[in-house]
């Protein structure tokens, strides 16, 4: 299991995660490997306690990564599920639409300002609920 903690601003988004500052957050090893060495994160591997002393002689990653992509995945979904309003995505900001954005699909950067990024994910959103029903 890996961890990161935003120690310096107020928000960062990255791979459709949004940090708050000193929030610690679960996330998934490649999102460790990225924001490790990063001067604004805090990021540790915490191990699981061990139960049995015939465990330690498998591999540690592979069976903690699993573990976690579902949490990211369930996460995902909940956030995916929610359906925003234009004036909840008005209230918001920059940060948290671009987050919804990345989980929509769509590449913030290509997106100019607020109200390309709120017609976006009102857009979006709409094709998901089709796609789902």
């Amino acid at each position: 299991m890996y961890t990161a903690e935003l120690i310096k601003g107020k928000t960062y988004s990255v791979m459709g995660h949004v940090f708050l500052l000193n929030q610690e957050k679960e996330i998934v090893k490649k999102v460790f490997q990225y924001l490790d060495g990063n001067e604004f994160f805090a990021c540790k591997e915490v191990k699981a306690p061990v139960d049995d002393a015939k465990t330690d002689d498998q591999p540690k990653e592979k069976p903690s990564e699993e573990e976690e992509e579902p949490k990211e995945v369930e996460e995902k979904s909940a956030r995916e599920a929610k359906t925003y309003t234009e004036t909840e995505l008005k209230g918001m900001n920059k940060t948290e639409q671009e987050a919804i954005v990345i989980d929509l699909g769509g590449d913030p950067t290509q997106l100019k300002d607020k109200s390309e990024r709120i017609a976006f994910i009102l857009e979006n959103q709409e094709h998901q609920e089709k796609a789902g029903e």
